[in-house]
């Protein structure tokens, strides 16, 4: 079991959790996050491929008690931290399900924003326009393979967002390896 500190918080992670390795790349991380999507109070926002609710926690923070937040996990074991770390903030909702069936069966429901942290592999286009159909304001991507991102703003592109902001971090010191997050903003029709 691991006990990691981030955003202003205590997060248990436990058998199959994932954290990041850097010390400091969640608070990096959520900053970054927070900056693009500028949470406001009462705003919904979903936290996709949730895993211990690092997104979802500071996004409860933003949105307060009269917003809400839904954390979307498959995994059994995050799932299970997730609620264990996120018990106190009466706004965030964990949903244990895959993500595209989640949003396949319109569980996550409209959105304001949302923060996508796929596996490797992206998103992947039934994933990306089930989040186009909640119609967030602001999509807030963290991106651990550029070709997979970029593939997936393609995607999003088509269903009229753009990439507003694209930040890359060396999380990884000495290696290939980057952490992404871009921010895509609906486009408005004039």
């Amino acid at each position: 079991m691991l006990h990691a500190q981030a955003a202003g918080r205590t997060f248990e992670v436990t058998g199959s959790g994932f954290w990041q390795v850097h010390p400091g790349a969640a608070d990096t991380l959520v900053a970054a996050v927070l900056e693009g999507l500028d949470p406001r109070p009462g705003e919904r926002a979903a936290d996709l491929y949730s895993g211990v609710g690092l997104f979802s926690a500071a996004l409860a923070g933003r949105v307060g008690t009269g917003g809400h937040v839904v954390a979307v996990e498959s995994d059994e074991g995050a799932v299970d931290d997730a609620q264990q770390n996120l018990s106190d903030l009466h706004q965030v909702s964990v949903l244990a399900d895959r993500v595209d069936q989640a949003l396949a069966a319109d569980l996550v429901g409209p959105r304001d924003l949302v923060v996508l942290d796929p596996p490797r592999t992206g998103a992947r286009r039934d994933v990306v326009e089930g989040i186009v159909a909640l119609a967030p304001r602001a999509v807030a991507y963290v991106a651990c393979d550029p070709a997979a991102l970029a593939r997936d703003v393609a995607i999003f592109a088509e269903h009229g967002y753009s990439l507003t902001s694209l930040r890359a971090f060396d999380l990884f010191p000495m290696t290939h390896h980057v952490e992404c997050v871009a921010v895509l903003s609906r486009r408005r029709v004039s």
